[in-house]
């Protein structure tokens, strides 16, 4: 399982000036995918690295697996 450290995710996608559509939009997932990931649910291991490579962020930066 693979869970988001929800504040780093939420600080670097803040830190960009992205609202959860615009992180939703260049991760190509949705945007009920980006609000799910940063209140804690678990992910699949290609949605963490697309949210990732969205930020620009090392995947272990931003999530942890369980």
């Amino acid at each position: 399982m693979i869970k988001a450290k929800a504040e780093a995710l939420r600080a670097s996608r803040i830190e960009r000036g992205w609202d959860m559509t615009k992180l939703a939009h260049e991760a190509k997932v949705t945007q009920a995918t980006i609000s799910r990931v940063e209140r804690g649910n678990s992910t699949s291991p290609s949605t963490a690295k697309k949210v990732a490579d969205a930020l620009d962020r090392p995947v272990a930066e931003l999530f942890t697996i369980l």
